[in-house]
């Protein structure tokens, strides 16, 4: 049957349950996770070194023996069994609606699983049993991501106010593992100050700042024409944790500075007048490549990528799924246009 995210968490206080079978799916893989994390722990002895391992449906879908027999035998310490099962975003679920046809009396089955389609077989089939619930994880929004920063600052006795929640979401985009890793590096940041009421000034020290220079090095490099140097900057800075919506809007902001330096040129001022109009000023060493960045640029190109960008920043928080293919995307497509 369909049930709610409530009843889930119901039977993890009571650490116990009598159903057949749980199933916990949907697009949002880190709830699905986490859940499925806190439901395994509520319901397994953490010291029981004869637990079942986890199963993937993959290996059960070649050889379905050793699942069948561990799913069919009592558990070595007397009591309920519960078998953990992974999809693997897959839609195979031939051997486990096969199991749950026979009389599991002693036996839950615990499974977590990607996005299943509505026509999906497991789906349907675990709607209509009644010892059976199916839990569907939906994508966040900015309220459920707001009420997630709530919850987990609480938690550790903090508190971050709206502009700071506001500025945490919008770098990183409605992918509530982006959001808690943010919130993780703040408190571990601020873990032994007296005053732990978080607001946008104290996260700009700590998010904003975040590989700054190597963020600035990948836009000039991106400007200059350098793709596979771009392309090897832009991939370990995914590695330390830069999100998409930081890479977005670093390059957005770098483009609007050529874009007011070529505005500037047009109208008769010489390159060197122009860069100085740029607040903050560009760091005398780096004057050079600027410069060989503008001749690159001019502003039919600028306004031609900033659209680019800006469709981007809307695409990466909408579908976080796709960010990291977004921005590699766009490093490849700026990059090689810089030199056209």
């Amino acid at each position: 049957m369909r049930g709610k995210q409530q009843d889930i968490f119901s039977i993890i206080k009571k650490e116990s349950t009598s159903l057949k079978c749980i199933l916990l799916y949907g697009p949002n893989s880190y709830l699905v996770n986490d859940t499925y994390n806190k439901l395994c722990k509520s319901l397994f002895n953490e010291n029981d070194v004869f637990a079942p391992p986890e199963f993937n449906i993959k290996e059960i879908s070649k050889d379905a023996d050793i699942f069948y027999n561990e799913a069919k035998s009592l558990s070595f310490g007397g009591g309920r069994k519960y078998l953990k099962i992974d999809m693997d975003n897959s839609e195979a679920s031939g051997p486990i609606l096969d199991l749950l046809k026979d009389n599991l009396n002693e036996t839950t089955l615990l499974i977590k699983a990607g996005n299943l389609s509505p026509r999906s077989s497991i789906r349907k089939s675990l709607e209509k049993l009644e010892d059976a619930l199916i839990i569907p994880f939906y994508e966040d929004d900015f309220v459920s991501l707001k009420n997630f920063i709530k919850e987990k600052s609480n938690i550790r006795n903090f508190k971050f106010d709206d502009t700071a929640i506001n500025a945490i979401i919008s770098m990183s985009g409605f992918e509530r593992s982006q959001v808690s890793d943010a919130v993780e590096r703040i408190m571990l940041y601020y873990e032994f100050s007296e005053n732990k009421i978080i607001n946008y000034e104290k996260i700009k020290e700590i998010l904003f700042d975040t590989n700054q220079n190597q963020i600035s090095e990948l836009c000039k490099q991106v400007c200059l024409g350098e793709t596979k140097l771009s392309q090897q900057i832009s991939d370990r800075l995914f590695l330390q944790g830069v999100t998409p919506p930081q890479f977005i809007s670093a390059l957005i902001l770098h483009f609007q500075k050529l874009h007011l330096v070529g505005l500037s040129i047009t109208s008769g001022q010489s390159i060197s007048d122009a860069i100085k109009k740029i607040k903050p000023p560009i760091f005398f060493k780096e004057v050079n490549a600027f410069k060989s960045q503008i001749q690159n640029w001019n502003i039919a190109k600028i306004d031609r990528a900033l659209e680019i960008l800006v469709e981007s920043d809307l695409l990466t928080k909408t579908k976080p799924g796709l960010g990291k293919s977004i921005i590699g995307n766009i490093v490849i497509r700026l990059a090689s246009v810089a030199k056209k």
